[in-house]
C-alpha cells in the first residue's frame, strides 16, 4: 500500500518545504492550506509533471466544522492518509495582559484544536493497519518559552505534552508519534520582528545563523523512514545550539 501524507499548513514557509520534500521523496501528498492560495498553486506547477499525485484541500483548521469539511472531503477522494504532518499554526507577538479571548481562541484552535483532531481522524485507520506515522511541528518556545510570545509558547508547549502522551498510547498499534522543535527559521511567523532584532537574535545561536525550511523537512522525513520505526514520543529540537 503506497503512503499518503496529510500536510496541513501546506501553504505555510515550512508546511510548503514538507509537502515539497515528500513528493520529492515519491511520498503522494494531500496538501491542506487556508490562506497563501498562490503558494499552493505554484507548487503544483512545479510537480504537474511528476509521477506522484498530490491532492490541495482548502479548510479551515481552527474550527470544527473546517475539520470535518477537510476530512469529509479526503473521504469522498477514497483516500487514507498513512503520514500526518500537523504543521498549521499562527503566529502571536504581544503582551499577554493585550490578549482577547477570541485571539487567545484562534491562536489556541489553530495550533492545538487543529493538532488532536486531525491526528483523532487518522487514527482509526492507522489502527486497522498497524502503521502510521505522525510529525507534529511544535518550536523552542514551547520548551524555553518567550516573553512577549506567552500565547504562541503556551500552545507549543501543549503540542510538545501531545506529542508524548499520543505516542504511549498508539505505540502498540504501530504507530509512531514525534515533534520537531525549530528554533528560528526564516518564515512567515518572523514577520513581526525587525532586522535589528534578528540580527541580536542571531549572535545568541552557538551556530550563528537561522534554520532554513528545507532542513525541517528533512528531519519530518527522517521520522517517516523505515530506521526510524522505533522512535516514537521524542521532540527533536533543531535550534543550532540555541536551547
Amino acid at each position: 500500500m503506497k503512503n499518503i501524507a496529510l500536510v496541513t499548513g501546506a501553504s505555510g514557509t515550512i508546511g510548503s518545504a514538507i509537502a515539497k520534500h515528500l513528493l520529492l521523496n515519491n511520498i503522494e501528498v494531500i496538501m491542506q492550506y487556508h490562506q497563501h492560495l498562490d503558494r499552493i498553486k505554484e507548487i503544483e506547477q512545479q510537480f504537474i509533471n511528476h509521477q506522484v499525485r498530490l491532492w490541495t484541500i482548502q479548510a479551515d483548521l481552527s474550527t470544527i466544522e473546517g475539520i470535518n469539511n477537510l476530512f469529509l472531503h479526503i473521504a469522498r477522494l477514497g483516500l487514507h492518509p498513512s503520514i500526518l504532518i500537523n504543521a498549521a499554526g499562527i503566529s502571536h507577538y504581544g503582551l499577554i495582559q493585550d490578549v482577547s479571548f477570541k485571539e487567545w481562541q484562534k491562536v489556541i484552535h489553530s495550533h492545538v484544536l487543529s493538532a488532536y483532531f486531525c491526528s483523532q481522524k487518522v487514527i482509526p485507520e492507522m489502527i486497522k493497519n498497524k502503521y502510521g506515522r505522525i510529525v507534529n511541528i511544535s518550536s523552542i518556545w514551547g520548551e524555553k518559552g518567550a516573553a512577549n510570545e506567552v500565547l504562541y509558547s503556551m500552545a507549543k508547549g501543549a503540542i510538545n505534552t501531545f506529542t508524548k502522551a499520543l505516542a504511549k498510547e498508539l505505540a502498540p498499534s504501530g504507530i509512531t508519534v514525534n515533534a520537531i522543535a525549530p528554533g528560528i527559521v526564516m518564515s512567515d511567523m518572523m514577520a513581526n520582528f525587525s532586522q535589528l532584532e534578528l540580527e541580536e537574535m542571531k549572535k545568541e545561536i552557538p551556530l550563528q545563523r537561522f534554520a532554513s525550511p528545507s532542513e525541517i523537512a528533512e528531519w519530518v522525513y527522517h521520522f517517516l523512514d523505515s530506521n526510524s520505526a522505533y522512535v516514537t514520543g521524542q521532540i527533536i529540537h533543531i535550534d543550532g545550539g540555541w536551547n
